[in-house]
Parts: structure tokens; sequence; C-alpha cells
């Protein structure tokens, strides 16, 4: 089973990090990167779509300054503990088992004002591109290349064509203002609060549960980030012991990982099957045919992050069907030349 993307988070050390006074300081496990994903860097670069790590925060400290991003999406689960969240001008105090989603253009910041151990998952998306601001101290940053500075305004054409005296200066021309930000109440919520959706087969071979947290803090399913949904998708799915989720399928383009938070299971892929129990990440990459099912004996519950690609399609190895995603068909595949039916 060496060709399985798989890590067991418990087993990951933790990476401090700390600023000289330790005003923020926290403790990571990077999921994304021990899965093999290069850091800062999406598919074009060699890493993930999406990346996750899980960060311990002691008492009375902050994770990084308060901040906003141009591009970047964010989502936070609490582990354990209670975290103290800066959105925007607001404060709000978010609880074990909660998660909340920060989407470009709203500062942000988590704090631990608890007196244990604050400890998070952070799910971000991987933009080619980001520009971000502090607003306490009025820095910028982009990356790449990975640089922090302060701004001096400059002339569009400063330094490449010296204006005359009492030239107006070049304005570049302005970008029309983003959607308004839906409260950060709309987009923080607890699971415990959603029904479980069942799905099953005609005769039950593939069963299971899920509660789409994604589409519950306000995303449109299926759909790219420009026109209403998120970057990636999250939802909490369990089976019941025996019971599997699918048949063995394979994405074209879409991502999925699966994060094993309670009970046993068993993945399986072209090569083989692995044993899988609370605290396992597995990742499949498109082109890779997987499949999940509860053990015999327990029932299993995983937190399920997918990206959203705006094409994709599907095999299903062992039935020799195919899928698309828009219009939504199953088929079977009847090999034609190019020009068939054309001429």
């Amino acid at each position: 089973m060496d060709g399985m993307h798989h890590v067991h988070v418990p087993a990951m050390p933790w990476d401090e990090q700390r600023s000289p006074t330790g005003k923020f300081h926290s403790f990571s496990r990077n999921i994304s990167v021990a899965l093999g994903a290069v850091r800062n860097a999406g598919t074009w670069g060699g890493g993930h779509p999406f990346d996750l790590q899980v960060r311990r925060i002691p008492p009375g400290a902050a994770v990084c300054p308060f901040h906003v991003h141009f591009a970047q999406w964010e989502l936070f689960l609490v582990l354990a503990g209670t975290a103290t969240v800066r959105a925007g001008a607001e404060t709000h105090v978010a609880r074990t088992g909660e998660v909340f989603m920060h989407p470009p253009a709203e500062a942000h910041q988590l704090l631990n004002r608890g007196a244990g151990d604050l400890e998070v998952l952070i799910v971000t998306d991987n933009p080619p591109l980001d520009a971000f601001h502090y607003p306490d101290s009025d820095k910028w940053g982009v990356r790449p290349p990975g640089k922090i500075f302060r701004l001096t305004e400059a002339d569009y054409f400063d330094g490449e064509d010296p204006a005359p005296p009492g030239t107006p200066p070049h304005r570049i021309a302005a970008f029309p203002p983003g959607p308004a930000l839906a409260p950060f109440a709309s987009r923080k919520l607890h699971p415990d609060s959603l029904a479980w959706e069942i799905w099953e087969s005609p005769k039950k071979k593939f069963r299971g549960a899920s509660k789409e947290l994604s589409i519950a803090l306000g995303a449109k399913r299926n759909t790219p980030a420009g026109l209403g949904g998120h970057p990636f998708d999250l939802e909490l799915c369990r089976l019941e012991a025996g019971e599997c989720g699918c048949p063995f399928h394979s994405h074209a383009a879409q991502w999925e990982l699966y994060w094993i938070t309670a009970g046993r299971g068993v993945v399986r892929t072209a090569d083989g099957t692995r044993q899988v129990a609370t605290g396992d990440v597995v990742v499949h990459p498109p082109g890779e045919a997987h499949q999940i099912t509860a053990a015999a004996d327990s029932p299993l519950e995983f937190l399920l992050v997918a990206d959203n690609p705006p094409v994709d399609t599907w095999h299903y190895p062992d039935s020799g069907k195919w899928g698309l995603r828009e219009p939504k068909k199953f088929f079977r595949m009847a090999e034609a030349g190019y020009w068939d039916g054309e001429e």
C-alpha cells in the first residue's frame, strides 16, 4: 500500500511558530505537506488545491496578526477549546465543534483567551496569487514573492517616463466593488444543528449519511467560487458498520481528502486496501480510483474535503460506466471516430 497518500495525524510532530515576544504563538501539524503537497503551491506547482493543517494555540496567544486576504479563503473547525474570533469590526466566540468561514476581503484573527490550549483545523485554498493587508500595523504583503512592506504611493509612470512639473497623476481605472460580505454569524455553525441526510442505492448496497457543512455555510452546490460557491467543499459523513458510501470510482479533475474522525474502516484503491481508523487522513488525487467502507463491527465518521472543479467526469471501473457532472449523466462508451456523424 505504498502508493496510497496516507498520514496518521496524532503521530505527526508539532512545529512551533513564535513571534519575538510570544504574542503570536502556535504549534502546527501541516497535514497537506505530510501528504506530499508543496507548501504554498497549488496544483500548478506540485501542491494540492486545498491545504489542511492543525494548529494548537497556548492560552493568551494568537495564531497571527489581524489580516485580510484578497484571494484566499479560510475555514476553521474548532477541535478543542474556545476560540475568540475577530471578524471585521466584530468579535465572536467559537466553541468546540463549531465551523466558520472567512472569504476573501474579510479581516480576521484567531485568539485563545481561554485557560487551556485551543486546537483548530484550518482549511485554505491555494490561489496562485494573493495579497494581504494588516490593518493594525498598516502593512501589506504579496505571495509570490513573499514580501511584507508598507506602501509609498507612486504614480503609474513613476520611474518609467518622468512627467513634467504640474502634470496631473495618472490613475488606473478603479475596480468595481465586490459583493457585500454576509454577516459572520451566518458563516458559523455547529454540525449538531444540522440533520443527517441519508442517501442509499435501490438495494442499499451503498448507503450513508452526511451533513453538508459548506452548503450550510452559504456555498452554492457544485458552483465555482466566482459564481457563489466556495473553492473547496467540506462534509461530515457517517457510515454504519459494514456500510459502503459509494461505488469504486475516480474523478478526472476533483481531489478528495478523507480525515477519519471516529471509528474504523477500509479504503480501497487500485493498489489494494488499507485499514483506517481515527486520526488517519487519506487524499485521492484526480485519476485515482477509490472507495471507503466502514468496518464490519464499527461505524465510521469522517470529514470529506473536495475542491470544486468547474468540469469533472467520473469513471466506475467495476461496472465500466462513466459520468458527467453537468449535465448529470451516466453512460457506457461506444467508441466512435472523430468525424463519425459529421461527414
